[in-house]
């Protein structure tokens, strides 16, 4: 159980799905906050999507309050009473919702059904007392949280991330100019914030919390085969391509490498489910097959065994033409870093906040999978070397993510911006 702190306002924190297994430092984030006392509870827009859960995620005792189709009865019911009791209002936040342009179909679609889970939340979160509204993505989540502040005069922030600024749903802006405040947790992102809402000051840069305790440091013996590590969903963005054909191109050198993909491509990730196949069938063209070793989805608890069984993290991440989309600072970056595993990267995005090249870690040119296969090189023919650079990311991690401070900076931020309903 928590004790309320004094001072310290209701908080509802909206998300996508709560939990969600790749969105392990949200559920750390709303728990974290939780566990240090403030009163707050997580509305999840969808159904529950328990699928690869680790067993801490199951058991969190967090309230959480799921929408998705089965609450379309009271969503419905609310919306009745709504249009019922302020027609005006009602309706012309309906046209907004459903004629604004927005960016793509997909994007349409969330936003239609965040802002039809706003009239149902609007009523709940007057029931309850909430005093401040905190959307964890700037997409569905803000739309959802921005209708309710509409509808009750309730402040709200956001945190936005890479996919929701670059580029943004169409409507960004406008809910960046009507929240309290917004959070980027990651450097890149805060000129993007910038750009939609310039001449302001209450964008903030507050990272992400750590996710995964170090059971035990990685062995890091650097000897062949080398043992190479990527984990993340089997996306293009990720880069993973490179990381096959940087094996490839060590067995030419006469080094060879294992190298361990962990990460599934996931239901609703059609591009990924193509990714997945074509990294396997790159993989039976190249000869790679026991080089080689795709492991699947792997639930959070476990990821720490296996990279304190490996030499090095390999991080490819890469730019997407034509959409600009990216990671933004994968959270696997700062959980290698935590268990002294030596992290190689490319410099997109965030990555560069924690992978300094020659101090914590090495950063490659993205798409080269030529210089990747140098720099696991030089790790490996350096030991010493990438053991310094490790214990330096561990040091510079453990500050620049530390709990406490990202903790307190939110809840300070809540109690500073937080109001109630008509206010």
């Amino acid at each position: 159980m928590h004790t309320r702190q004094t001072c310290v306002p209701v908080v509802a924190y909206i998300s996508h799905w709560f939990p969600k297994a790749s969105e392990t430092f949200v559920f750390y984030e709303a728990e974290g906050l939780f566990l240090r006392g403030l009163p707050i509870s997580v509305y999840s827009l969808y159904g529950w999507r328990g699928g690869n859960l680790s067993p801490h995620m199951r058991r969190s005792p967090i309230p959480v309050e799921r929408l998705g189709l089965r609450a379309l009865p009271r969503i419905a019911a609310a919306l009745w009473r709504a249009l019922r009791s302020d027609p005006q209002k009602s309706a012309a936040i309906l046209r907004d919702i459903f004629f604004r342009p927005w960016r793509t179909l997909e994007l349409r679609l969330e936003n239609a059904w965040a802002g039809l889970c706003a009239f149902y939340l609007a009523e709940s979160f007057r029931a309850r007392g909430v005093e401040h509204i905190h959307a964890a993505w700037g997409n569905g989540p803000a739309t959802a949280a921005w209708i309710v502040h509409r509808l009750t005069k309730i402040p709200f922030s956001i945190s936005v991330h890479s996919g929701d600024v670059r580029p943004s749903d169409g409507a960004l802006a406008e809910k960046l100019k009507s929240a309290r405040f917004a959070r980027a947790n990651v450097s890149c992102n805060m000129p993007c914030l910038a750009a939609l809402e310039p001449g302001t000051d209450k964008h903030h840069l507050i990272y992400n919390v750590c996710t995964l305790a170090a059971a035990s440091p990685a062995e890091v013996r650097m000897l062949p085969p080398l043992r190479l590590l990527c984990v993340g969903r089997l996306l293009w963005l990720k880069g993973f391509q490179y990381a096959v054909e940087a094996v490839h191109l060590l067995r030419k050198r006469g080094l060879e490498a294992e190298l361990t993909l962990v990460g599934s491509a996931g239901w609703a990730d059609m591009s990924a489910g193509s990714c997945e196949r074509k990294l396997k069938r790159m993989v039976r063209d190249l000869h790679l097959d026991k080089q080689v070793l795709f492991r699947g989805f792997v639930t959070h608890d476990n990821v720490g065994a296996l990279m304190a069984a490996s030499d090095m993290l390999l991080m490819p991440s890469i730019v997407l033409p034509g959409s600009g989309r990216s990671d933004s600072l994968p959270n696997v970056i700062m959980e290698a870093s935590l268990h002294g595993l030596p992290v190689i990267a490319t410099d997109v995005a965030g990555i560069g906040d924690v992978v300094r090249h020659g101090e914590t870690g090495l950063l490659v040119p993205e798409r080269d999978a030529s210089a990747l296969a140098s720099a696991i090189e030089r790790l490996a023919r350096d030991r010493e070397e990438a053991l310094r650079m490790a214990a330096n990311a561990r040091d510079l991690v453990t500050a620049m993510f530390d709990p406490d401070v990202t903790l307190g900076s939110l809840t300070a931020l809540f109690s500073r911006h937080a109001g109630t309903a008509g206010t």
